[in-house]
């Protein structure tokens, strides 16, 4: 039987990551995911792996929300979002679109879900699968109705640590030390990308701000 405490944290991680993947406000939603990554560090501290919780907080609460920030070009010289991505207004997909893309998400997750259930049978991680099934059920969902560039590195974020999770809750102490390396390369990836993907953000910012100027000159000229 799962302990109260773990269920407790998969609530909280499900909620954290539902905050982050669809509060309508971008600083916002890029704050709830830090303390996302802090209930993360939290959990993994509690489940045993206290190197792993600390790099946890280094590079998923720390740098990587760093990097969402930078993204969105907030920092101690500008408190509001800089650039036009930062400001863009992310319209959903027509209901009957978002339900097509979402319908192979849906069946991909029930298969995995049946799946852990007979891999995961007795080891008393239903919780902890579960919850990573959760949060990649969000990732997923977010990136069906999201087309904002910074919406979708969150996703990314997300759906890394729903991987994260089922991972663990698939090993025994057996491999656990097997299972502490692939997620501590994982966060390393996950962390790159995330750098990756706010660097060109903001390329692509400085790019559609200097077309927005050479635009505008062209229509003074004229």
């Amino acid at each position: 039987m799962p302990s109260l405490m773990g269920i407790l944290l998969v609530v909280c991680l499900l909620l954290l990551g539902a905050l982050t993947l669809f509060n309508r406000h971008l600083v916002r939603a890029c704050t709830w995911f830090v303390l996302f990554a802090l209930t993360v560090s939290f959990a993994w501290w509690w489940m045993g792996f206290p190197w792993l919780a600390l790099i946890e907080l280094l590079l998923g609460a720390v740098l990587t929300g760093a990097f969402l920030f930078h993204a969105l070009g907030v920092g101690p010289a500008a408190r509001r979002p800089q650039g036009m991505l930062a400001r863009w207004h992310d319209h959903p997909p027509p209901r009957g679109r978002a339900l097509m893309r979402l319908l192979p998400a849906l069946a991909m997750l029930a298969m995995l879900g049946l799946a852990l259930d007979d891999l995961a049978e007795g080891s008393g991680s239903a919780a902890l699968w579960s919850g990573g099934l959760g949060l990649l059920g969000l990732g997923l969902w977010a990136f069906v109705l999201h087309r904002h560039l910074i919406r979708r590195l969150l996703g990314f974020n997300v759906i890394g640590t729903g991987i994260f999770l089922i991972l663990i809750s698939l090993t025994g102490e057996a491999e656990r030390a097997a299972a502490h390396g692939l997620v501590i390369t994982g966060l390393v990836v996950a962390m790159l990308g995330t750098a990756l993907g706010a660097l060109l953000i903001r390329r692509l910012e400085a790019l559609e701000a200097r077309h927005g100027r050479q635009h505008a000159a062209g229509g003074h000229a004229i």
